[in-house]
């Protein structure tokens, strides 16, 4: 069974499912997805969670690729055993193989209930969750070729109107006219981010060994090309390669190191970083700038489509990127975060999975 995150039906069937439900990915164990349900039953904050794998939680994924019902012993946050049952269903999410579990109290009254309905209930909950990821495809179809059209129309004849008979509509008429194609320039421009986001998910991941270091470099020339009055100093350590997806590596660092130059529009000395650290023996990347950074408080929503943290008179943008980059890092195994103070820049760390070669300390 395919498993993608979907608009509404998805939030409904998993996020806002009153069972305990999380998504694993089925060779390293790194949690893909949780809902709130999960989150309660183990005392973790989504933050937390997403950076835990199998091994925190005191648990070891099934053999084979079959449906399990299986007891288990599991940790929560403060170190307390939870005397859970685990319902394993193996399933693809964003195109890695993972399993969708779930997972309930085993009370006394519960160790003897009939298997059989347990798995009725679960096959009932997957069939849901495909019928909505059938009904997110034509969504993501309608959006791609319906809306557009709709969009052209708005567009194309408020500017006949301004070249036909802008003096005739007076200034105001113009104004309004005007602010009709930037509404509609800007409506287009979110179905693409929306677009991409979407695609982000379904991309045939094939990896290689990615230079890294050399992408970066060619972001940053592409970057000064496209504006050459900004004064901007970028450190980018050489040599860094990686495991992963050529086209979709090339999109995430696009997105964060365009993210630190736009963030740094303002900053009269700006300064753009792209390098790598070792952390348990893991390679860790990062891109950092010395911007405008945001309140750590909302850090948590960073990653949520549309959300912003500064207003869209400060900063253009869709509010999208840094989903894209969150969905493209977790095909990769990997996870993302980020480190920030207002008026003190920002540092997004992110990983790759453990398959990263040739890294070098920068």
């Amino acid at each position: 069974m395919a498993l993608r995150e979907s608009d509404a039906g998805y939030r409904e069937l998993f996020e806002e499912n009153p069972e305990a439900m999380w998504v694993c990915h089925r060779d390293t164990g790194q949690f893909l997805a949780v809902n709130e349900a999960a989150l309660r039953l183990y005392g973790y904050r989504r933050s937390q969670f997403m950076e835990l794998n199998l091994s925190h939680l005191g648990a070891a994924p099934p053999s084979g690729d079959q449906d399990k019902v299986v007891p288990c012993l599991q940790r929560r946050v403060d170190g307390t055993e939870l005397e859970l049952q685990l319902t394993w269903h193996p399933v693809t999410f964003q195109n890695e193989p993972a399993h969708l579990v779930l997972a309930r109290r085993l009370e006394p009254a519960a160790q003897g209930q009939d298997q059989a309905e347990l798995r009725r209930q679960v096959a009932e909950q997957l069939a849901q969750l495909e019928a909505s990821h059938r009904e997110m495809e034509a969504f993501s179809y309608s959006v791609s070729h319906d809306l557009r059209a709709p969009l052209r129309h708005i567009d194309g004849f408020s500017r006949a109107l301004l070249d036909d008979y802008g003096e005739l509509i007076g200034s105001q008429g113009q104004e309004y006219l005007t602010r009709i194609c930037q509404a509609t320039g800007k409506m287009a421009q979110l179905i693409d981010a929306v677009l991409q986001l979407v695609r982000a998910g379904r991309a045939e991941l094939e990896p290689r060994p990615v230079d890294l270091s050399v992408k970066a470099q060619v972001i940053a020339l592409e970057l000064k090309h496209n504006e050459p009055g900004r004064e901007v100093e970028f450190e980018i350590a050489e040599g860094i390669t990686a495991q992963a997806d050529a086209k979709l590596a090339r999109q995430l660092l696009e997105i964060l190191i365009g993210n630190a130059w736009k963030f740094s529009a303002k900053t009269a000395r700006a300064r753009i970083r792209f390098g790598v650290r070792q952390e348990a023996g893991q390679p860790v990347y990062f891109v950092s700038d010395n911007g405008a950074g945001f309140d750590m408080t909302y850090a948590e929503k960073l990653f949520t489509v549309f959300h912003r943290l500064h207003r869209a008179d400060e900063f253009e943008g869709s509010g999208v990127g840094l989903a894209i980059a969150q969905r493209i890092v977790t095909r990769h195994g990997g996870r993302i975060w980020a480190e920030s103070a207002p008026g003190q820049g920002a540092t997004f760390y992110f990983t790759l999975g453990r398959e990263a070669v040739n890294c070098q300390s920068g």
